[in-house]
């Protein structure tokens, strides 16, 4: 046991960080609807929650041509669940231009509807787990174009419904409305506090508990159509504060899309022009707003093979400390096939890159997008499957293998205990955890640990043959050795303080072979107020499966 940490804190100090080089991605699976045709528009809106997913086709025609239709799936499997349609079905309606779910609820936006006025819009919520339709929302003073139903958020019993062409402010002023899922009933309407004609507040929306987030992406105060985003109270509909980039300029289109999870906000800004060359190649900002009045901006993110015309930041989706950005205006793959990226919002590092494995001209990949846990995904809703722009969406599952041997009480050494997700407790009051994204197919060799809550220090990945103690892991330092026999040390990585992530091919270092199945850890440093007072501990261990 000595020896092993002996050795392993000479490969810690031997060795450099490496530069991270953004790996490729493709699908896990790739699904159409049951009753595909041609100008469906599959994946024109897609959402997620847990286990949950819902997809817009808003042109669908079963009913009434362009009446359009929602599906629900499981989101792990693929398997089609059931298709919503609303009782008051007509033509032209658009029904699935914006979704929302959470497990309780399924909301479809239908921004064509009549019953205000023309096009006024609407909105329908369903029972997530039967599809009965529960009832509908509508603005109370939506008058002819207004289109709500094209933006749409959900969180807990709280729906929010954009309102861009609103014109309370003027002329395209916008606003947004809160609703109660429960009975269907108006709770606010919200107004920037100094909303203009043209602003298009509310061209999108996000909430998480009691934070709404509206964008206004054609807002001046940076220069004409720079953008801006706001923050509001969904509980007292009291404005917050008003987000603006620090390098906001002309026509970036900033709130073009928002995300939020937890006290992280993601941003759009479409229309970016990088280095004053790629005009509408985009952007995104991560904003954080623990403290709702005082918001700091984190990270600007962008693709390092940016270029004109791709719109980078179309739609954004963040949960938990990943993010994916879309830009489906791509030609990486095919001309304007479309592409995503994932990246880490605590460290703004990039993951992966999302392209699909059957990329076609004009499929645009990325119009609109969805994370929830390890899952991603896609709309491609030009995509030609099943005649011309029936539509698609692509699923990337971030899950390779499996996390265990965790650090509740009473397994962790000296009442230092972590959680049901973590290693036992180090010296910032959390245990390390560790986990995994990409692929676990060797040909694909795309697979990459990530650890968080992690001290300021080196670290080293691991891979072992064997679970120890059955998977309950043995007392070492301040934690668990939960991986063990045959180890292999993989990649040294410095912490400073919060996340780390591997970049060498684990596949490669670790010698591992079709249908060997391998366990992982993290060994690291935590020379200040460990609480053992060993001076390291450990993650949890991830255990993988590896496939041809």
């Amino acid at each position: 046991m000595m020896r092993w940490v002996s050795f392993t804190a000479a490969v810690l100090f031997a060795s450099s960080v490496a530069v991270v080089n953004a790996q490729v991605d493709y699908e896990t699976q790739k699904w159409t609807a049951s009753d595909a045709s041609v100008d469906d528009s599959f994946g024109f809106a897609v959402a997620l929650s847990g286990e949950l997913a819902i997809i817009g086709a808003y042109k669908d025609d079963d009913l009434a041509g362009g009446g359009g239709a929602a599906y629900i799936y499981n989101a792990r499997t693929g398997q089609e669940l059931m298709q919503l349609h609303p009782s008051d079905y007509a033509p032209q309606d658009w029904f699935g231009s914006a979704v929302a779910i959470n497990e309780s609820y399924a909301i479809v936006g239908s921004m064509r509807d009549d019953d205000i006025a023309t096009q006024a819009g609407g909105a329908y919520i369903f029972d997530a787990g039967t599809g009965v339709e529960l009832g509908k929302f509508s603005p109370i003073d939506g008058s002819v174009d207004d289109y709500f139903g094209r933006c749409l958020a959900i969180s807990g019993y709280t729906v929010v419904g954009g309102l861009s062409k609103d014109d309370d402010n003027g002329s395209s002023s916008g606003s947004a409305y809160l609703f109660d899922a429960r009975t269907g009933a108006i709770i606010d309407k919200l107004l920037p506090s100094d909303g203009a004609p043209l602003d298009y507040f509310g061209i999108s929306v996000a909430i998480e508990g009691d934070l709404v987030v509206v964008g206004a992406f054609r807002d001046d105060d940076n220069g004409p159509s720079s953008g801006s985003v706001y923050l509001f109270d969904a509980t007292t509909g009291a404005e917050l504060t008003k987000l603006l980039p620090d390098d906001g300029d002309s026509y970036d289109e900033f709130g073009s899309s928002v995300g939020i999870s937890g006290d992280t906000v993601i941003v759009g800004a479409l229309g970016d022009e990088l280095g004053g060359t790629n005009g509408n190649s985009g952007s995104a900002y991560i904003f954080d707003v623990s403290d709702p009045l005082s918001p700091v901006q984190t990270h600007k993110l962008f693709p390092d093979d940016g270029s004109p015309a791709t719109l980078f930041g179309e739609a954004v989706s963040i949960s938990n400390e990943f993010a994916v950005i879309s830009r489906p205006f791509d030609d990486a793959a095919a001309t304007s096939a479309g592409s995503a990226y994932l990246y880490n919002v605590e460290s703004g590092e990039l993951i992966t890159k999302l392209l699909a494995s059957d990329a076609a001209d004009g499929d645009k990949l990325g119009r609109a997008a969805a994370i929830s846990d390890n899952i991603v995904l896609l709309g491609a809703y030009e995509d030609d499957d099943h005649g011309e722009d029936s539509g698609s969406v692509y699923s990337f599952d971030f899950a390779p293998g499996v996390p265990y041997c965790f650090g509740p009480a009473p397994q962790c050494p000296c009442g230092n205990p972590g959680s049901s997700e973590s290693g036992c407790a180090n010296s910032s009051g959390v245990g390390a955890q560790l986990s995994a994204f990409g692929s676990r197919s060797l040909s694909a060799d795309a697979f990459t640990m990530s650890a968080k809550h992690l001290p300021q220090g080196p670290g080293l990945y691991f891979q072992g043959e064997n679970t120890v103690n059955g998977g309950q892991g043995a007392f070492f330092g301040d934690g668990l050795r939960c991986a063990g026999g045959g180890v292999v040390r993989l990649e040294v990585q410095f912490s400073s303080g919060g996340t780390s992530n591997t970049t060498v091919s684990i596949a490669t270092k670790g010698g591992v072979a079709a249908g060997q199945t391998k366990r992982y850890q993290l060994w690291y440093r935590d020379p200040v107020s460990s609480p053992c007072g060993s001076s390291f501990n450990l993650s949890n261990g991830y255990e993988v499966t590896w496939i041809p």
